[in-house]
């Protein structure tokens, strides 16, 4: 048996993928998260506003989806005391709007960055022509997540680490200028999406049905495509085909898990953490627990979300491909075109004579409850659970995409990338399937 260790490199954080080998075949992989920061900790014994300034540092990539959370899970808990929250319509779209502004950054930024290099790669391309699409790519892809960021930092006064809710609403309180503002620089990213990633324009993609008329596209999404089933790859990476996306949001309001492909009803009840393998019971060797679901793996994400509502391209993959590294990252690009055409629908409902925020008529220290919250962040569901005692944080739980399908399991029972990576016969394969997740190691190790 030889076992290869591997520093996994373009990731968020640092992640160390160890592989064991048997016949030729990856027989085990072990995923090891090796920083601690101890964010949960940290917020325990301080007041829970401080929750909505120290959350969104969990993470520089996706900040605005701890925030969303944190502010979720003490809205809960105010209602867990019985007390009404009224939130307008103004307040629910502008974060809503700043969530689908981040989830699209993090997707652009992951194609050029983790995918198509890859892509490249395993094309046959030589070193100076990827450095060369590196570099050229790389600042034309970069300045649009500059400028959808540009749009994002309207509303939430910065970016990173923006703390613009509150309790009841949003902190902002923008003009129509700002609107038209913000939909200037969402035209802009749609443009270069529609020029460099799609081919076509975003209304005509999000109308296909089949994963053959990609092919009379001419993007990036074709070339991923065209390289990845010329090779022989499209089939893998297959894991449970099981999926789970706790929504919170216009297009998913309620939790929901899918099976294959018979979508049903979810409970955050339900939820669980497995400490398998980590460093918190003995002969562990990762920093990161698991996220479990009735005490099985679910995998989230853009493919968990395409596929519970029920999106005709990606069910067509998927019918093809199962629950492949293809149908998992077209399904993320697919989710740019959306979440493009979304925001914009949301900013042109915005009233700005509606109330930015309406807070609770109550003394803070208090409030003395349990809360949850989630959200749909880029990776992939995002959990918060808060314990507060006279308004003080008792206890605080991160649960991010990266531990729902990133965690370890046993050789008998694998997490969700664990069974991805299983069976593959190369290094670079196991690399590649591994990045199709997006690894975020800085917010796992809470």
């Amino acid at each position: 048996m030889k076992i290869t260790k591997e520093i996994i490199q373009k990731i968020e954080g640092e992640a160390t993928l160890e592989l064991e080998w048997e016949n030729n075949k990856i027989d085990y992989a072990k995923i090891k998260f090796l920083n601690f920061r101890g964010i949960e900790k940290i917020l325990e014994n301080r007041p829970f506003l401080d929750a909505l300034l120290i959350t969104p540092r969990v993470c520089g990539i996706c900040n605005t989806s701890h925030i969303i959370a944190s502010i979720n899970a003490i809205e809960n808990a105010y209602v867990n005391m019985g007390i009404k929250i009224d939130i307008t319509k103004k307040a629910k779209r502008i974060r809503e709007f700043a969530l689908n502004a981040e989830k699209i950054q993090n997707h652009i930024k992951w194609l050029y960055f983790s995918i198509l290099p890859e892509i490249l790669k395993i094309n046959g391309e030589d070193e100076s022509s990827i450095r060369a699409f590196e570099g050229k790519e790389w600042i034309k892809s970069q300045k649009a997540c500059a400028t959808i960021l540009k749009a994002m930092s309207i509303f939430t006064g910065q970016w990173p680490h923006g703390s613009f809710c509150m309790v009841g609403g949003v902190t902002c309180d923008p003009t129509q200028g700002d609107i038209y503002e913000s939909m200037r620089y969402i035209e802009e990213v749609e443009e270069f999406c529609e020029k460099e990633i799609f081919g076509l324009s975003l209304d005509e993609f999000i109308s296909f049905e089949t994963s053959i008329q990609i092919k009379s596209t001419n993007g990036n999404l074709k070339k991923i495509l065209e390289v990845l089933v010329d090779k022989n790859l499209n089939h893998m990476g297959k894991s449970y085909d099981r999926f789970i996306s706790f929504g919170n949001n216009s297009s998913l309001k309620n939790p929901k898990k899918c099976e294959a492909t018979r979508v049903l009803n979810a409970d955050i009840n339900y939820v669980g953490e497995s400490l398998l393998n980590s460093f918190f019971e003995p002969n562990g060797y990762t920093y990161s627990k698991s996220a479990i679901y009735k005490n099985r793996y679910y995998e989230t994400g853009p493919i968990a979300r395409m596929m519970i509502i029920k999106n005709p391209l990606i069910r067509d993959l998927h019918k093809r491909n199962k629950d492949s590294i293809l149908t998992r990252i077209i399904a993320r690009i697919s989710e740019i075109a959306h979440l493009i055409l979304k925001s914009k629908n949301l900013l042109k409902k915005i009233d700005i004579y509606q109330k930015s925020c309406i807070s609770p008529n109550i003394p803070y220290d208090s409030l003395t409850s349990v809360g949850v919250g989630y959200c749909e962040a880029a990776r992939g569901s995002l959990i918060h659970k808060v314990e507060i005692k006279q308004g003080i944080i008792k206890s605080y739980d991160i649960i991010t995409p990266t531990v729902w399908n990133l965690g370890n399991g046993s050789r008998e029972n694998p997490a969700v990338a664990q069974k991805a990576i299983m069976g593959l016969t190369s290094p670079n394969d196991a690399d590649l399937v591994f990045k199709a997740f997006d690894v975020c190691a800085v917010c796992t190790t809470q």
